[in-house]
């Protein structure tokens, strides 16, 4: 056992909490609804910047959109699949997932349409994605090779057809390919050959276009879709995996007993998971009405392995409380979030050495596949890590923070809004004094 870990002050966290609704969750729904016929309701939508971004993108193809924060709720009144040419210039800042979804849609815009965003989202993959849609009849090519971006997307329509989509960077390629499909000319066969990196929001993507009324079939490696369109529905949106997790994993490094509210589980395999590797770290998650309980637990008896390979997103917080474990933790298939806002794992890495808690890489194949956790080191931390811009590494360095006995400052809290604007806010209505 690492003496540190034994022996260190650990701040008390009680009461309740509400976390956001799903963002990829809310995110899909947008585009079903932009791109269905009639009037899409999505209750309790995920209210982030990436959010609002993709709703001015949806306006700009057509929708009508009205967000009522009010009500509680997004309603869109859809195309039928009859996107217009937009007056502007589609912008996404740093969202791969606004970009490579929104490359698939503007395959039905007539007429040339321009995609931009950020520096870092320029280096971020997108032939994979570029390539199947030529393969269905789309053309995309950067104005400039040499800069990535802007992307110019020239044709309109997609055939039928099989196509096969590699998903061994990210699942965003699959998910944006899917997600048109239904409006393609005829059936479309989509191959997804191994490795295949989260898988659960392709499942997610496949589920919510059946919520739409599209036809599906198949598993994530073979995946067919019947041409026919989708209909508006009215959905509620369900709790964000992600968010639950950093609950979760507060709970390795504070002693924690608190609800977080109206999270029902069971019913999505994303959120299952969560709750899965949280309770592989040794916390105690209990489901109370509707409601769930977190609890902090002793703490595993032997190092914990977790493949990150299906939930990239939790890789950060995994990093921030792998030094508090008991026994330790390895994690290893997460050599692809290297391509997300940032290099996720080196930043993480090399911020929490800073702090006095340093991890040995794991390399495979020459890349960066994971960690494993050493033990705390009693140097003095330095005052101040910088998350890169990066929402998810600005939350993980926050639930680092909370394993130390001193004030911390962390650059970058303005990024939460990408996903969890209220993050701040929750953690400090649970904080209460150290013992």
């Amino acid at each position: 056992m690492h003496p540190d870990v034994q022996h260190r002050t650990r701040r008390v966290l009680r009461g309740s909490v509400r976390i956001p609704t799903s963002k990829p969750g809310t995110q899909r729904a947008l585009l079903m609804g932009t791109l269905a016929t009639g009037t899409t309701v999505i209750h309790r939508p995920n209210v982030c910047s990436e959010s609002l971004l993709l709703r001015q993108a949806c306006t700009e193809l057509g929708a009508r959109i009205r967000w009522e924060p009010g009500l509680d709720r997004i309603t869109i009144e859809g195309t039928g699949g009859r996107l217009k040419r937009p007056a502007t210039i589609l912008r996404t800042a740093g969202s791969g997932f606004a970009l490579r979804h929104l490359m698939a849609l503007t395959s039905f815009v007539p007429g040339p349409c321009v995609l931009t965003g950020d520096r870092r989202l320029a280096q971020r993959p997108v032939k994979p994605l570029a390539d199947a849609l030529t393969a269905l009849g789309s053309r995309l090519e950067p104005a400039d090779p040499a800069l990535g971006l802007p992307l110019v997307n020239w044709e309109y329509g997609l055939t039928g057809g099989e196509v096969r989509v590699a998903a061994d960077e990210t699942s965003q390629f699959v998910s944006a390919i899917l997600l048109a499909t239904p409006y393609a000319d005829g059936p479309v066969t989509v191959r997804v050959p191994e490795p295949i990196v989260g898988a659960s929001y392709i499942r997610m993507t496949m589920a919510m276009m059946r919520t739409f009324g599209a036809r599906v079939s198949g598993e994530v490696g073979l995946i067919k879709v019947e041409p026919g369109g989708y209909q508006g529905v009215e959905l509620v949106a369900g709790p964000d995996a992600t968010s639950l997790f950093y609950f979760t994993a507060a709970a390795v490094v504070a002693d924690a007993d608190y609800l977080v509210r109206d999270v029902t589980l069971g019913e999505q395999p994303l959120l299952d998971a969560a709750v899965a590797a949280g309770r592989a770290l040794g916390v105690r998650i209990i489901q109370q009405g509707p409601d769930i309980r977190i609890v902090s637990g002793p703490g595993p008896v032997e190092r914990v392995e977790i493949d990150a390979t299906n939930i990239p997103t939790f890789v950060p917080a995994l990093a921030a409380v792998a030094s508090s474990l008991p026994c330790g933790l390895r994690v290893t298939g997460a050599s692809h979030i290297r391509h997300h806002k940032t290099s996720r794992l080196s930043v993480m890495m090399d911020q929490l050495a800073r702090l006095g808690r340093p991890l040995a890489p794991v390399v495979r194949d020459g890349e960066l596949d994971g960690f494993q956790s050493l033990p705390p080191v009693s140097a003095h931390p330095a005052p101040t890590l910088d998350s890169c811009g990066d929402h998810r590494n600005f939350m993980a360095l926050y639930l680092a923070s909370l394993a130390g006995p001193r004030p911390v400052s962390i650059i970058g809290s303005e990024t939460v809004q990408d996903s969890f604007s209220q993050f701040l806010d929750c953690f400090k209505e649970l904080q209460a004094t150290s013992t």
